[in-house]
């Protein structure tokens, strides 16, 4: 702890940044009416929900101000403040409760300034009034800022009539979420309450996936302008397709469906490239994230992986097509048409509706011709946020937190498909503003980052993660992204390279996130190493969204409930689940895009000695229970109450682990 007991009252009082317009006679009298307050490394503060009657100075030490999340057992930590800082003001001056919680982190010293001694203060000091106010202004803005939230108006905006098509009046005026502005790659959004993030992700999948600016307005702005803009508009929009539109499409189907059909007895090289174009931009429109050309007895069978589900295309492709239609595909990726014994990987990049497409294309030789499979990788999907992803506004900020450490390992672990390199993707991207250092070794490399070093491996000509990585180190990177650890090297490399002043993001295939722990430990990493390196894991899986057009409560049936209690969700007797009964929109499914159901494993101090310890994987959960663990079971029950999911889709993913437990 820092040596502040010789330094006076008045003294100290010079660092504190709200304090500094008093003078020094001001300072002296206000000093001999502070409480000195002396508190140990652990001891609480204050908690939410007290009442908030004083205010406080740090003179020494370091006190944590943190959320908890009591449905998922989770701390949340919102900032640390340090010798010369102040903290617990808003609740005092605003009179209400305490709306977090306050512990020190070290032995600290603190002065207590309460309500009255502040009330007169101000009386004699104005100035002190606009100092809080200004440091409070500044915290709220940099959370904001965190959040990709903006303040802003709505007077005096140029409307586009384009956006009247956005979204339909009935989920405006539900989610409280209304577009104001279109770019090139995003849409501007405005609401008077950012804090609905469900709300905010209906909207995202219903507009596309598209990246998007939020702005906060005013109750009464966003009144007026969707009055003004969309009221009288929008009943057309609205309205569910007339039958003439539905026979409209109905004619171009099939007309669509002549046309392949024509181009499937002509092997002209023209009907091909037409054919390629129609199922990737069929397969885009569908919102795919592979597309997979297998050849049969029969036939070319198309699939699209839909929502993490294989949707098979409608029309089966004739033999007599299969070859040329994947040598069209590998011309468009610079592969070798005459090679056809050995697996090929190429990339084809391209533009639809003015947003820029990766496909990463993947061949191989099966008993009846090769089979091709396209990854889609949207450039826009890793636009995001990290709260984009994270519907728990909790488990947002303390995921946001881990990727904003100056050192340290955070890996990301989950099974393939899962959404891992999405995750590390956006948490690069929320860096890549701070004139940092980033570095990348990626295998293959998925989405270009501006500004941001990236090697591909090439293990044939012997440059392996562990190889870039020592490179790496050589150049003194502030963040280094490894795609996955691999082997014991590698592993070996990231954790001395976190240890060392540099943070290592990366992936792991582990099925939950304490183990880990054990994996590292497995791959030859020794336990003290892991417990200095690591700072936290993030697990994840997706389930299929709910339609937010079409969403509806009902009540869950007593096998239901049982099958998710047995499951590790929390389940009240009474409890309603959602699920959406199908519309034009979703196309009748009912679901619409993805959720990220996550489980997160923080090391805080306790777990670091356990693993120092060796301590095995059930203590080492217990220990994590003090509010750095949250379970996939735990955050599926968040996703059910908020209408996110359904029962089916969680019990898909859990573990078989926590159904025993």
């Amino acid at each position: 702890m820092a040596d502040v007991s010789a330094r006076s009252k008045p003294g100290m009082l010079d660092g504190i940044e709200i304090l500094s317009p008093l003078s020094e006679k001001l300072k002296t009298q206000l000093a001999a009416r502070l409480d000195r307050r002396t508190v140990s490394a652990g001891t609480m503060i204050f908690n939410e929900g007290e009442p908030g009657n004083a205010m406080y100075l740090v003179a020494g030490g370091e006190v944590s101000v943190f959320l908890t999340d009591k449905t998922l057992g989770l701390e949340a930590e919102l900032a640390r403040f340090k010798a010369g800082e102040a903290f617990g003001e808003m609740a005092m001056i605003t009179g209400s409760p305490r709306s977090a919680s306050a512990r020190a982190v070290q032995d600290s010293e603190l002065w207590v300034l309460n309500r009255e001694v502040l009330n007169k203060l101000v009386d004699v000091a104005p100035q002190v009034g606009l100092m809080i106010a200004s440091v409070l202004a500044k915290r709220n803005e940099e959370h904001n800022r965190s959040q990709w939230i903006e303040l802003g108006t709505l007077r005096g905006k140029v409307f586009d009539p384009a956006l009247l098509d956005l979204l339909p009046l009935s989920l405006i005026e539900k989610h409280r979420y209304v577009p104001f502005a279109k770019g090139r790659d995003y849409v501007g959004l405005a609401t008077p309450d950012p804090s609905n993030k469900m709300g905010l992700e209906d909207v995202r999948q219903l507009i596309g996936g598209e990246r998007v600016r939020v702005m906060a307005v005013p109750e009464a702005e966003f009144d007026a302008f969707v009055k003004l803009h969309f009221t009288k508009s929008k009943q057309k929009a609205t309205a569910r397709p007339s039958i003439d539109s539905l026979m409209g499409q109905v004619e171009y189907l099939s007309a669509r469906i002549e046309r392949e059909k024509d181009a499937s007895e002509n092997v002209d090289s023209h009907d091909i490239a037409e054919l390629a174009t129609h199922i990737i931009v069929e397969g885009i429109e569908r919102g795919a994230s592979d597309i997979q050309i297998e050849p049969d007895r029969q036939g070319t069978i198309v699939r699209y992986r839909v929502d993490g589900l294989m949707v098979p295309r409608e029309q089966l492709i004739p033999r007599s097509q299969h070859a040329p239609l994947v040598s069209r595909l590998k011309v468009l990726a610079s592969l070798n048409i005459t090679e056809r014994r050995l697996p090929q990987d190429g990339r084809i990049s391209l533009e639809i509706a003015g947003r820029p497409y990766d496909l990463r294309i993947s061949t191989i030789n099966t008993s009846y011709g090769e089979k091709a499979v396209l990854r889609v990788l949207d450039a826009s999907a890793i636009m995001q946020s990290l709260g984009a992803f994270v519907l728990s506004d909790k488990v947002a900020m303390v995921v946001r937190r881990l990727f904003q450490q100056p050192h340290g390992l955070v890996l990301v672990t989950g099974p393939t498909g899962s959404g891992k390199t999405t995750t590390l993707y956006a948490a690069l991207r929320e860096r890549m503003g701070e004139s940092l250092s980033i570095c990348t070794a990626e295998d293959p490399i998925e989405y270009e980052l501006p500004g941001v070093t990236q090697v591909q491996v090439e293990e044939a000509a012997g440059l392996g993660f562990a190889e870039i990585l020592r490179a790496f180190l050589r150049q003194a990177p502030d963040i280094i992204f490894l795609g996955e650890m691999r082997d014991m090297a590698t592993a070996r490399l990231a954790c001395n390279a976190a240890l060392t002043g540099h943070l290592v993001l990366s992936s792991l295939h582990t099925n939950d996130a304490l183990s880990a722990v054990s994996r590292l430990k497995g791959m030859g990493v020794e336990p003290y190493l892991v417990a200095g390196s690591l700072l936290g894991v993030v697990n994840q899986r997706l389930v299929r969204r709910i339609c937010g057009s079409c969403r509806e409560a009902f009540p869950l049936g007593e096998a239901t409930i049982e099958s998710l209690r047995s499951a590790g969700v929390f389940c009240e007797d009474a409890a309603k689940g959602f699920k959406g009964r199908g519309c034009y929109l979703c196309g009748g499914e009912g679901y619409k895009g993805r959720a990220a159901v996550y489980e997160l494993l923080v090391m805080s101090q306790k777990v670091k000695d356990a693993i120092a310890e060796e301590r095995d994987m059930s203590y080492l959960r217990e220990v994590a229970m003090d509010g750095s663990y949250v379970s996939l079971a735990g955050y599926s029950g968040l996703l059910l109450a908020q209408g996110a999911t359904t029962p089916e889709e969680v019990l898909r993913i859990l573990p078989h682990r926590e159904r025993k437990g």
